[in-house]
């Protein structure tokens, strides 16, 4: 059983996965209340599920970019446990996560999170080997500087606040923006991911969970 944790942005996200299926996944709008309300909603979540922390195989969490702060408390939490209970550990980029929860197509894709002050991180992807696919480096632009490095046609989501919606409108049919229930980053994909990543270990139920914590550090954009 895995716990994949997201507090990367102002919504947040949980999920358990026993590697098959996933079990039970919860996001809210945590504002700048990822501290008060992380803890409360893993305990909710296990009780809910009948899951005990001593059931757990695996930690899985987003380690960035986003905001300063809650980046380092879900890297903390899921540090925290995965040393305590002796748990191997996997970080993946938050845009990977986002991506990972979108349908094939064949136009690049730019995945976004909202990065303050006016800004936003976005990368491209691109769907090959049936999967979505990182092609650019995660960068900070304004919505008015990002316009004219999107390469139409092209899907475009993540984060996108009103003046995104309006400044993408001006692109016309050359941009779609997926359903709204599309746009959401999920704990579930994260899970998802973190899954693959353990299958490729040799005896992932042995990994050392003091090098694995050590060795995972944030990611920040450039910009």
């Amino acid at each position: 059983m895995l716990l994949a944790i997201d507090t990367a942005t102002f919504r947040a996200s949980i999920a358990l996965h026993d590697g098959a299926a996933l079990r039970g996944e919860c996001t809210w709008e945590a504002a700048n209340a990822h501290t008060v309300t992380l803890a409360a909603h893993i305990a909710d979540l296990l009780r809910q599920t009948g899951i005990a922390v001593t059931d757990l195989s695996g930690a899985a969490v987003c380690i960035g970019p986003g905001s300063y702060t809650g980046v380092r408390i879900g890297m903390a939490f899921a540090k925290g446990l995965a040393l305590s209970q002796q748990l191997p550990i996997v970080g993946v980029p938050t845009l990977d996560i986002l991506a990972e929860g979108q349908p094939p197509d064949n136009r690049p894709l730019y995945a976004i999170f909202a990065a303050g002050r006016r800004r936003v991180g976005y990368a491209r992807y691109q769907f090959q080997e049936g999967r979505w696919r990182a092609a650019s480096e995660i960068a900070l632009a304004t919505w008015q500087e990002l316009l004219p490095k999107i390469e139409t046609p092209a899907l475009v989501v993540g984060e996108i606040d009103l003046p995104g919606r309006k400044a993408l409108e001006s692109l016309g049919a050359a941009v779609t923006l997926p359903p709204s229930a599309w746009q959401l980053r999920r704990a579930g994909f994260l899970a998802d991911i973190a899954w693959r990543q353990l299958r490729k270990r040799t005896r992932p139920g042995q990994t050392d969970a003091l090098t694995a914590t050590a060795q995972l550090t944030p990611l920040y954009a450039n910009g």
